[in-house]
């Protein structure tokens, strides 16, 4: 209630593109970083140097920077890990995900641990629930920060990411009793009250240092949450109903994100308002700098503080949700188109929309298949769905045949947005590199490259 909803906010559907955009304001299909299967574990892609972070930005501008949870943006060598890239501290694990409680990684020919201090392994931290030790870095951050700085913190919390564990304690068990469509709902259900009362804590120990009424605090998903498509699959718990499917399609469950922003420079005029403006990830880091003093100069996002507290028209007219004209790999379509692009009320996705499709409902979470309404049309060889999203938020009505004007233009668009002459270039390689594997780090997953080294 003391915070401003973002209702038409933007993301991409899976993690590690959204998470460059975050920290570097620019589309990731204009640095390389849009994978539509995320980082995996000894790649050496990363985040180009030759382009500022935020954090990177704002140390700049006088900034102390720290960083605590999931990265997962690169970290080949040290220059490419968090405290290479602009953070003074960093406190958690460089992959996509890791184990809770023994902080590992991977199959067993190739498990390896994954839980930081800068660049120590926490070894000591085996055993214990991941938020325990989130939430005594945020303290030590805010106990130990020089006053005389303001702070930049970018906690990028591990909950509710699969795999799907939760702390031992009593009261998230009590408080899901009721939730009890599958075991994964339930678990899913105790993690989620994890992260709202970290959430609730953190703003607490704000307050409880008086730093809460100068403090903006943008608080958002990387992606939507990933339906059960598969029997027992262990990342498929979430519902984004009524939106279409989730994680790692271009439906609205998977790019549409959840966001808000809050704290006490939100003005009072503000709180507890909803903007239905059309925002994206890109524009989260613009502000965030703007408002820092500080400038991303290369970045594709606009500063839209004016549309969060004072309700001004956003300045976007369009959202490029991803742009990949045939790169993509996904399982039974490698090489397929994986595009999406938002235009006024329009959307359209070009080529492959996802790996499943589909409604799940909350509560009794029954899935409604997607076999007879909604389906993709062929347009000039490619598999073509337009939504008007105005109409139809939820996406059950093809219109692509209907208006083939529309279609044009969007085509048009997307192939100016893919030409390298506007600044597209291709995903970066995305191959776990023999010289990371764990068994030649002591057991660990580690940067194997030299820090001394320009790259």
């Amino acid at each position: 209630m003391n915070g401003v909803r973002l209702e038409k906010y933007y993301v991409q559907e899976v993690c590690s593109p959204t998470r460059s955009a975050l920290m570097t304001g620019r589309y990731p299909f204009r640095t390389g970083m849009h994978h539509c299967q995320t980082l995996m574990p000894g790649t050496s892609a990363h985040l180009p140097t030759d382009q500022p972070t935020l954090p990177e930005a704002l140390r700049e501008a006088g900034y102390a920077t720290a960083m605590i949870g999931k990265w997962h943006l690169g970290y080949d060598s040290w220059n490419h890990a968090p405290t290479g890239r602009g953070f003074d501290s960093f406190a958690g694990y460089l992959q996509g995900q890791v184990d809770y409680f023994t902080k590992e990684i991977g199959p067993d020919n190739a498990k390896g641990f994954d839980f930081w201090r800068n660049q120590t392994a926490a070894k000591d931290q085996v055993g214990n629930y991941s938020m325990n030790f989130y939430m005594a870095e945020a303290e030590r951050i805010l106990d130990e920060r020089d006053p005389s700085k303001p702070l930049f913190l970018y906690f990028a919390h591990q909950e509710i990411h699969i795999p799907l564990q939760a702390p031992p304690d009593q009261r998230y068990a009590d408080a899901c009793a009721k939730t009890t469509a599958t075991e994964n709902r339930n678990t899913l259900c105790r993690m989620t009250n994890v992260l709202d009362e970290s959430i609730g804590d953190f703003v607490s120990m704000l307050k409880s240092r008086d730093m809460w009424d100068n403090t903006l605090m943008w608080v958002t998903t990387d992606n939507g949450g990933m339906a059960q498509f598969q029997d027992a699959f262990p990342a498929s718990a979430s519902s984004n109903y009524p939106l279409r499917a989730g994680k790692a399609t271009l439906f609205e469950g998977g790019v549409r994100g959840v966001s808000f922003v809050t704290g006490g420079l939100v003005p009072l005029a503000a709180q507890g308002k909803e903007v239905h403006e059309l925002l994206q990830h890109v524009d989260a880091a613009t502000t965030l700098a703007a408002l820092g003093g500080a400038s991303l100069p290369l970045a594709d996002g606009y500063d839209v503080f004016s549309v969060i507290a004072r309700g001004e028209k956003s300045p976007r007219t369009e959202v490029p949700v991803n742009v990949d004209p045939g790169a993509c790999i996904l399982p039974s379509a490698d090489g397929l188109a994986y595009s999406a692009l938002i235009r006024r009320n329009w959307k359209m996705i070009s080529g492959k929309s996802g790996t499943y499709d589909g409604w799940w409902s909350n509560g009794d979470y029954i899935r409604e298949n997607s076999t007879k309404i909604g389906q993709s049309v062929d347009i000039n060889g490619t598999a073509t769905w337009l939504f008007d999203l105005e109409s139809d938020p939820n996406e059950r009505q093809n219109v692509a045949l209907a208006n083939p004007d529309v279609v044009s233009e969007m085509f048009a668009r997307l192939a100016e947005l893919a030409d390298p002459s506007t600044g597209f270039v291709e995903p970066q390689a995305n191959r776990p590199s023999p010289l990371a594997l764990p068994f030649l780090h002591g057991g660990v997953w580690a940067p194997w490259k030299r820090s001394d080294l320009v790259v």
